[in-house]
């Protein structure tokens, strides 16, 4: 049985129930990281945290930015589905290691699933930053900042958002309710896919950023189930010094855990 510390109720035009799961806050530390999961239950209205304060604070998203930035370079045509983007011919790495699969032309789907950085860049080149800022305003998305100059904006400089913050925007997406056409809203959530369990179908965007000696690591999306919709968001961090060799699986891991944990799926 889960014991459980609510910390509070706010309410704002519908009951929204804040619950601090105190059982949830040992699934990070068991895996050598630290970090918090804010689920959102769209049916309950009900947000479930391990961490307040963690869950609050912002760091760079990494590529969860793909997300808004494909809806983005969708809706003001800057690429299409069909086009597809070659590859320079210069070798992509991650942390020193080829990464096969950014070694080759890409089109919007694939470079969505393989998380190909050059290719977002790319689309940044063809998005004024004053747009990025007009559509990252009409979103409530992170703190705006857009001040680095590199097109990399989303893995470096000072632009963060919080893990709150990413579930309230996922949120919105899942609901149709961002700035984008519902074509555009529909196709990203789409890409989102990636698998299915016995009695529940995961989507999500991972991410992994380094920053101040921090490795950051991310997944957020949605889990569905006969029983209800749900908007998570976690994040793990570790000392770029220290990171585990399970660093990328456990963003996935933490989150499954964290839901059965919650009685949510099995």
């Amino acid at each position: 049985m889960l014991k459980k510390a609510f910390i509070g109720l706010l309410w704002v035009s519908a009951v929204t129930l804040l619950s601090a799961e105190a059982d949830l806050r040992s699934i990070f530390s068991d895996h050598g990281v630290n970090g918090s999961i804010v689920i959102l239950d769209l049916d309950s209205n009900q947000w479930t945290f391990n961490d307040w304060e963690d869950a609050n604070k912002g760091t760079i998203p990494a590529s969860t930015f793909k997300i808004c930035n494909s809806l983005i370079a969708l809706e003001e045509k800057a690429v299409t589905t069909d086009e597809i983007i070659p590859w320079d011919g210069k070798e992509k790495t991650f942390k020193g290691n080829p990464v096969k699969s950014w070694n080759a032309d890409a089109n919007l789907e694939s470079a969505f699933k393989n998380s190909t950085i050059w290719y977002f860049v790319e689309l940044s080149r063809r998005i004024k930053r004053s747009t990025y800022a007009r559509y990252l305003k009409a979103c409530d998305y992170g703190n705006r900042d857009l001040r680095e100059k590199g097109k990399d904006f989303w893995n470096y400089g000072n632009m963060a958002i919080t893990p709150w913050n990413q579930v309230e925007f996922l949120a919105k997406l899942y609901r149709d309710e961002l700035p984008f056409s519902k074509e555009n809203m529909a196709l990203v959530k789409s890409l989102m896919r990636m698998n299915d369990g016995d009695a529940y179908r995961l989507s999500g965007k991972s991410g992994w950023g380094i920053k101040d000696g921090l490795d950051i690591g991310w997944l957020i999306g949605f889990l569905e189930t006969d029983a209800g919709i749900y908007v998570y968001a976690t994040r793990i961090t570790a000392d770029s010094a220290k990171v585990p060799s399970d660093f990328g699986k456990l963003r996935s891991t933490i989150t499954l855990e964290a839901f059965r944990r919650l009685g949510i799926i099995q």
